[in-house]
């Protein structure tokens, strides 16, 4: 007789794969997420880094204009004669010092924008849906294991109470039992 809608389980060792396989995928998950995770911080990490290092920059340009300022101004004096000397190279260093200088402004203003958008960014593309798979590993899947781990377990032991039983059964139904006769 066969039990309506019960499990027509032909092998405990399938299941039991399919249970090791389930344990797989979670570990392989969670090390997945903590990967990333960390991948995440370090970039966050890199764009302060960016930051701090262009801000250096900008005072170290801000000096070479500065610099380059006082000797454009000591050239521009006219000598012990009154003729002023020819400043076209001075003029075109704080040119260029203050194009640096530009540069690293502009480098700064961008690494402030990513050390704001970058978090929104994040949350708005990945922690919702890590979130979600971190509350599927944590809650429905650990359960369905944990499900799915009684159920082999009972299956064993209703496996092995058939072969126990199957032991005390005569093999020749026709036969006497010993002792009578």
């Amino acid at each position: 007789m066969v039990m309506a809608g019960g499990a027509d389980v032909r092998s405990i060792q399938e299941l039991q794969d399919w249970l090791a396989a389930l344990s797989n995928y979670r570990s392989d998950a969670f090390e997945c997420l903590s990967g990333v995770q960390i991948e995440i911080r370090r970039g966050m990490d890199w764009v302060q880094e960016q930051l701090a290092l262009w801000q250096r920059a900008v005072r170290d340009c801000e000096d070479e204009v500065h610099q380059a300022k006082m000797e454009l101004a000591q050239r521009k004096m006219p000598d012990y004669t009154g003729r002023e000397a020819d400043t076209t190279l001075y003029e075109k260093a704080l040119r260029r010092a203050q194009a640096k200088l530009e540069y690293a402004e502009e480098q700064v203003r961008k690494c402030k924008s990513w050390t704001v958008k970058l978090p929104k960014m994040v949350e708005e593309a990945y922690s919702g849906p890590a979130g979600r798979l971190q509350s599927f590993l944590d809650g429905e899947l650990a359960q369905g294991m944990a499900l799915l781990e009684r159920q082999i377990d009972a299956l064993e032991r209703y496996a092995g109470l058939r072969r126990d039983l199957g032991a005390q059964l005569p093999s020749n139904p026709a036969a006497k039992p010993e002792g009578k006769g």
